[in-house]
């Protein structure tokens, strides 16, 4: 899935998690290609009780398919998760498109864009990562484990600062709109004398 840029829409920031979500994938595998090393090493020894020899045949490849799948549940499918998902800022909007086989596109207009939290924790800051939060008037979208997520909060302010301010007021230009006096009623002028 491509994503499909408007008229003078350009990208500013393409970028993915932070590789620091990789860590538990990464030493879950890490275990569990030593545990079945272990298991595998320790079943095939000399001198393994009787019942335990009988049953070997169906045990040996139980451990090494429970590997297996482990492996592709704790370690394969998280990195794969990561490698398919993509924030992109643009100078009109946030997306973010997920999906290791069907795919997904979420977008996020700058426009509606009321406030921005940055959420670290302690592990987070000290890699410079954490979830940017973006509140507007239906909800938040969260940017989990943005890398740099202060200068990704600051790039998205600039982004807004630049929109031209006929986005941000459904196309009303301000400085060439009617003065109308509201409160004045028809004919009058507001201190309610007639026009002339």
């Amino acid at each position: 899935m491509r994503i499909k840029l408007g008229e003078a829409e350009r990208v500013i920031v393409k970028t993915r998690q932070h590789r620091r979500v990789l860590t538990r994938p990464a030493c879950l595998l890490l275990l569990l290609v030593a545990a079945t090393g272990f298991g595998t090493g320790w079943l095939g020894r000399d001198g393994l009780p009787e019942w335990l020899a009988d049953i070997l045949p169906i045990v040996y490849p139980s451990l090494l398919g429970l590997c297996g799948l482990l492996i592709l549940v704790w370690s394969v499918v998280p990195y794969a998760r990561w490698a398919r998902t993509w924030y992109y800022l643009t100078n009109r909007r946030v997306l973010i498109r997920t999906g290791v086989g069907a795919r997904s596109l979420r977008e996020l207009p700058l426009v509606l864009i009321r406030e921005l939290i940055v959420r670290q924790t302690m592990m987070q800051r000290s890699v410079g990562a954490g979830h940017l939060v973006m509140i507007t008037a239906n909800g938040e979208t969260i940017l989990e484990n943005a890398p740099g997520v202060h200068k990704l909060r600051e790039l998205v302010l600039d982004a807004i600062e630049e929109l031209p301010r006929s986005v941000m007021f459904d196309g009303v230009e301000l400085e060439t709109e009617q003065q109308m006096d509201w409160a004045a009623p028809e004919g009058r002028t507001p201190d309610g004398k007639p026009h002339v």
